[in-house]
C-alpha cells in the first residue's frame, strides 16, 4: 500500500486548519482516541483521494488542528 498520496483540493485546504472547522463531505470518520473518557482526537479518511487525517481536539490551542498524516510534501 502506498502511503504518500497527493491530497485532493478540499484535503489540501483543510490541512493545518483549526480543528473547530467541520470535515468536508468526502471525509469519513474512521476512529477516535480518548483519555479518561474525554475525546482527544478523531481519525478520518478521504473517500476521494485516500488522505488520512487526525483531528486534534484537546491540548494547546495552537496544536488543535487538522493533521494530514499520509501525504508527501506539497
Amino acid at each position: 500500500m502506498e502511503l504518500w498520496i497527493q491530497p485532493c483540493a478540499p484535503c489540501a485546504d483543510l490541512y493545518g486548519q483549526p480543528s473547530a472547522i467541520e470535515p468536508h463531505e468526502t471525509l469519513a470518520l474512521t476512529g477516535a482516541g480518548a483519555v479518561k473518557d474525554a475525546r482527544v482526537e478523531q481519525h478520518y479518511t478521504c473517500t476521494r483521494c485516500g488522505a488520512a487525517f487526525a483531528r486534534i481536539l484537546k491540548g494547546e490551542a495552537r496544536k488543535q488542528v487538522w493533521m494530514l498524516l499520509n501525504a508527501g510534501q506539497h
